[in-house]
């Protein structure tokens, strides 16, 4: 059991003894009821902030000292709230030698052994959260410009991923459970230190004082009341939990002449007991919300692992898909293909691929996380179109960190480029241009090789929301095909320098062509299960379909780079070292079996 296990078991303990914490209110309440009874009402004992006051001041409180001061205009407005709200300040009338002292006694040790168990509780979850919040900043990236300031956020993380363990869901540390799930912004740490536990703590503080009050009476009592309370409220905030704020001079001098009796006080307790059960509850609302996602997901996730999905199930996957979707065009395609098995043919087939990335980790035996990070490289017949989407429609979930594509908009690829993309040696140097039907081409040899061409790679992830044209991709062969694998480990082929580099062949003519985010959004959504991060390289041609298409040409040309019809891209020959092995003749397959010699 690691910390955030322990902090999950912690908090649900937590939720359960405010619940008792509010029992052990209403008791003591009717206990001081019952004195009442047998009292005289003597003197006043007051304070510059009632039960109620003080929990509202504690909250704005701790706010404070959390914000480092920056908090300090809502602590003037909340401690002038919670101060109205007390009605005239802590006031209790107080009984003195009628009462029982025994059975005073006996409360006062129900209550201690009540605020002892809430503080060493409070400081355990502190203690948790402290070494959780050191962990979370080397694990995790506080992008999200709305978490806590106080790296909470990432704490809370930790607490999903506990949870999320007992539903058999173990992911990747990219994954943000809380945005996939849809989840509320909660800040555990802060609701505990300024909420629930701080309000049972100063409620139990100041009962005691009540009761001490109740025992002794008298304006002597009444200083000795103010002291007493006063100094637990130091004790706390000394140790960081708690932040009461007592003026003792009023306690003494401003309270004496209020006219008010027990009634109120045990009132007070009541409303307090109330306030902790309502706060309890609504953590528990939350915790259960948290529970209800994480079911959800694991029901994806089983309903992915099937190959034969009933109608309910499809459906399910399908508004899943919709809702880690991050274009409209994306979640356009997938309502209007609902009914079809082109998805769930895509899910299927990332799966497969799912399959065999644990195959060879297996036969690795390697236990380490760097080996979740690996390289796709997707083999497929490809085109554009003049239809504009978005680059991040290509990156749906961050368990697909980035999508490289190589060629220029509206150029072919040839069999030696395609290799060397799959190698992973293609160096933005060693690419050449040319046309590739010199008799034909209307445009003159110049045009194919002498165009603006960045440094690097289009990089999907860079883009970011810029418009690029929609990627088609069809199936190079069917399963079976001798001249294809249907999955490669290129390590085998290349050596260490291709480890966690593997090859998909798109071999699913029974899906055909489809575009190129639909297959990326059913790559993610099946390694978001597995633990898998990959960034998917594709070679593929790009040229324009239909090649008589109206394409914004000068836009494509500023995003990366544009060529015009009927250019190839190539590298040179002697990069090519194995030009008769298996691997290459599946190039050759795919883009042709003539080299041309470009020299530009």
């Amino acid at each position: 059991m690691d910390d955030a296990d322990v902090l999950v078991t912690k908090i649900n303990k937590w939720v359960g003894l405010q619940k008792s914490c509010a029992r052990k209110l209403n008791k003591l309440a009717e206990e001081l009821e019952e004195a009442v009874k047998a009292a005289n009402v003597t003197k006043v004992v007051g304070s510059s902030v009632s039960v109620g006051g003080a929990a509202a001041m504690t909250a704005a409180g701790v706010l404070t000292i959390l914000t480092g001061g920056a908090a300090l205009p809502v602590l003037a407005t909340v401690g002038a709230v919670g101060a109205l709200a007390s009605g005239t300040s802590m006031v209790t009338s107080v009984g003195s030698e009628a009462y029982s002292a025994s059975k005073s006694k006996d409360i006062m040790k129900e209550a201690q052994k009540v605020l002892d168990e809430l503080q060493n509780l409070e400081q355990e979850i502190k203690d948790l959260m402290q070494l959780l919040k050191g962990k979370a900043s080397s694990s995790y990236d506080d992008d999200d410009s709305d978490d806590d300031d106080d790296g909470d956020g990432n704490i809370m993380e930790f607490f999903l991923r506990s949870e999320a363990r007992q539903y058999g869901l173990n992911l990747p540390r990219s994954i943000r459970i809380r945005k996939v799930c849809g989840l509320q912004k909660i800040n555990v740490s802060r609701r505990i230190r300024a909420n629930e536990i701080l309000l049972a703590a100063s409620a139990v503080i100041l009962v005691q004082a009540l009761l001490l009050a109740a025992k002794q009476g008298g304006k002597k009592v009444a200083s000795s009341v103010g002291k007493k309370a006063a100094s637990a409220a130091a004790g706390c905030v000394a140790g960081g939990a708690v932040g009461l704020l007592f003026s003792v001079p009023e306690l003494v001098n401003d309270c004496q002449n209020l006219d008010n009796n027990e009634t109120e006080a045990s009132r007070t307790l009541r409303e307090n007991s109330r306030a902790i059960v309502t706060s309890a509850e609504e953590t528990e609302e939350e915790l259960q919300k948290i529970r209800e996602a994480l079911q959800k997901l694991s029901r994806i996730k089983f309903i992915i692992e099937k190959e034969n999905r009933t109608h309910d199930e499809k459906r399910d996957l399908i508004e899943h898909a919709i809702k880690n979707s991050p274009d409209p065009a994306v979640q356009q395609w997938l309502r209007e293909n609902a009914e079809s098995d082109v998805f769930f043919n895509l899910v299927n087939l990332a799966k497969f691929i799912e399959n065999k990335l644990n195959e060879e980790a297996e036969k690795k035996k390697n236990k380490d996380r760097d080996r979740k990070k690996i390289e796709l490289v997707f083999l497929a017949h490809g085109e554009i179109g003049n239809w504009m989407i978005p680059a991040r429609c290509l990156l749906p979930l961050t368990t697909i960190t980035d999508v490289l594509l190589y060629s220029p908009w509206n150029c072919l690829l040839y069999p030696e480029a395609a290799y060397s993309i799959a190698k992973g040696s293609i160096q933005p140097q060693d690419r050449r241009f040319g046309c590739t039907n010199p008799d034909m081409c209307p445009f003159p040899l110049e045009a194919h090789i002498t165009f603006n061409l960045p440094c690097y790679w289009n990089s999907m992830r860079n883009t970011g929301f810029q418009p690029i044209p929609n990627i088609m991709v069809s199936p190079v062969g069917t399963p079976g095909d001798m001249a294809f694998a249907d999955f490669l480990a290129l390590e085998r082929e290349f050596g260490a320098p291709a480890a966690n580099r593997y090859l998909i062949p798109y071999l699913a003519p029974w899906i055909g062509k489809v575009p190129f985010f639909v297959v990326t959004l059913a790559i993610s959504l099946v390694l978001f299960f597995s633990g898998y991060e990959a960034t998917v390289h594709l070679a593929a041609c790009l040229g324009k379909s239909p090649r008589d298409a109206v394409m914004q040409e000068e836009y494509l040309k500023s995003q990366y780079a544009y060529t015009v019809n009927n250019t190839g891209m190539t590298v040179p020959a002697e990069t090519i070292p194995f030009r008769y092995s298996p691997v290459f003749n599946m190039f050759k397959v795919v883009f042709g079996d003539v080299s041309p010699s470009f020299t530009g």
